[in-house]
């Protein structure tokens, strides 16, 4: 539960944007790079800009631009050492829907191919996901109940997400601080903490007020303004569909 990969009967018909041999002719000549866009994965929505010098300024790589999402990259096709292409994004789209494809895209600098389809398959399967949760459909989760279940945790609770790692804190009016840090499991009626000096619990309707960021998720409850929060982590769940799994499962409440 830590990862979320595609179901065989999740894919997509048209799978995420693939590579093409580009020919040997000058970058002006060059038809796109990419089948589609690897930033919101529409298909044949890419232009290829040659690149150009001012005052020998700049670094006269050619530009990729999708007219779908307006995500703005750098494109060099030999790459460094002459093996693969690689890109860097300079500009992005903010919109929600790209939220995971913004950080690990947007806010990564040059990528070779290989990573940056790999994040564009993810970011694609991620946006389906936010898309099942917000629907409530969490059967991707596979929950399970556990035996025997964590401390605090009872028999009949399904867990749906298990965060490796994360805290629960205090705000007051002098600032913050971090009570405990641990495992987070996240089931159909509580949010468990184990930490590492006790355990924490809090039902799902004891949550106040929901947060995200492009760094983490925090999830305020109760009345004495604890909260617990979760760092967005490239290999686990990230904060913005933890927040959505979060709300459907208070929906089914």
């Amino acid at each position: 539960m830590t990862d979320y990969p595609p179901d065989p009967d999740d894919l997509p018909l048209t799978p995420p944007p693939s590579r093409q041999a580009p020919p040997a002719v000058p970058p002006s000549e060059q038809p796109a790079p990419l089948l589609g866009c690897l930033f919101c994965g529409e298909e044949g929505t890419i232009t290829l800009t040659e690149g150009r010098k001012v005052f020998g300024l700049g670094s006269g790589l050619p530009t990729i631009t999708c007219r779908a999402c307006g995500a703005a990259a750098l494109f060099d096709a030999a790459g460094e050492g002459g093996q693969g292409w690689r890109i860097r994004y300079k500009k992005t789209s903010r919109h929600q829907r790209y939220y995971y494809a913004s950080i690990y895209l947007g806010g990564a600098g040059w990528l070779v191919e290989d990573e940056a389809l790999a994040i564009s398959r993810r970011a694609y399967v991620q946006r389906r996901r936010v898309q099942q949760a917000e629907a409530g459909d969490l059967s991707f989760l596979q929950p399970e109940q556990r035996d025997p279940p964590p401390p605090l945790m009872s028999p009949d609770e399904f867990v749906y997400v298990e965060y490796p790692t994360a805290i629960i804190g205090q705000a007051s009016k002098t600032g913050e601080s971090i009570m405990d840090s641990g495992i987070v499991f996240l089931t159909d009626k509580k949010i468990h903490l184990l930490g590492q000096r006790r355990d924490w619990s809090h039902k799902l309707s004891d949550i106040r007020e929901i947060t995200l960021t492009e760094r983490y998720w925090r999830l305020q409850v109760g009345i004495a303004d604890q909260y617990y929060q979760g760092e967005n982590q490239p290999d686990q769940i990230d904060a913005q569909l933890f927040t959505v799994i979060v709300k459907a499962l208070q929906g089914m409440g």
